[in-house]
């Protein structure tokens, strides 16, 4: 039995946890709020979690760890994420205000505590046995300009660079999703309503839940796959409705390829680099 840790609660998340427990998988569900309804209780546990508790999250690898049917952990997804205001919100205040940054705490650190308890997990495995997969959740807006708020782009980008070097260390098997726009239950109808009509004024549409459903159990179940952004995206663009975004690479002979290359071979010795003894 495949066993999984996932914040799944609303939204995707929760298409995630349903679809998982429907073929067969144990999750846990690390989450703020319980969901509403669980459509499979015996292959799922709920755990309360804030993400941008480092103690919090230990708490929900141990549980999934000790309720896991095998003993084991599988496969990691970080899919904690909220919106939040631009940095350059209140510009007419009459005096400066700090910006927020929880933003950040929940999409970015978040992701950086799932990311090192996943690597420890994985590698403190005794048994060995089998795939061991980290899913990280990022953003379309992770990689296009947006006029919407800039420190959650900053946050998806972020976690864009966390798979990109991951993926380097050859000690997780380590992806990426990028959502494009999806109407889930967590968006306001008012929002859909607007949004949808700009987009079919530019010939597109909202991407699909169950198209990101169906790119998470690809990443889960192709082994193959390994260091890639798989984009969540309007079919207007791709039948499937997800595809690799193939921009996390160059093309061969390109200055950043040939910087790339170089970098990704260094050996940084004491400048802080994990030198390959665990995540």
């Amino acid at each position: 039995m495949l066993n999984l840790i996932n914040t799944g609660s609303s939204g995707l998340g929760l298409a995630y946890v349903d679809a998982l427990t429907k073929a067969g998988a144990f999750v846990v569900n690390g989450d703020i709020q319980p969901p509403q309804t669980v459509a499979h209780p015996d292959h799922t546990v709920f755990v309360q979690c804030d993400v941008t508790s480092w103690e919090q999250q230990v708490e929900v690898f141990r549980v999934a760890r000790e309720k896991s049917p095998n003993g084991r952990l599988d496969v990691v997804i970080a899919n904690a994420g909220i919106y939040g205001p631009d940095v350059l919100d209140g510009l007419d205040d009459d005096e400066p205000q700090k910006p927020s940054i929880k933003l950040l705490d929940v999409n970015l650190v978040g992701v950086l505590y799932t990311a090192k308890l996943a690597g420890w997990h994985f590698h403190h495995d005794k048994t060995k046995d089998g795939d061991r997969c980290l899913i990280l959740v990022s953003s379309i807006m992770g990689y296009i300009d947006t006029q919407g708020s800039s420190v959650y782009s900053a946050a998806k980008h972020g976690v864009r660079g966390v798979m990109t070097c991951l993926r380097r260390k050859g000690l997780v098997r380590v992806n990426c999703l990028a959502p494009w726009f999806i109407a889930t239950s967590i968006m306001p109808k008012s929002f859909i309503e607007s949004t949808g009509a700009q987009f079919r004024a530019k010939g597109v549409d909202f991407a699909i839940t169950d198209d990101a459903v169906l790119a998470v159990a690809r990443l889960v179940t192709d082994t193959s796959i390994n260091g890639r952004t798989l984009g969540i995206v309007p079919r207007q663009l791709s039948p499937s409705g997800y595809m690799d975004l193939e921009s996390d690479d160059f093309e061969e002979g390109e200055p950043l390829d040939k910087l790339q290359s170089v970098a990704s071979s260094l050996i940084y010795g004491e400048f802080g680099a994990s030198k390959g003894k665990g995540v």
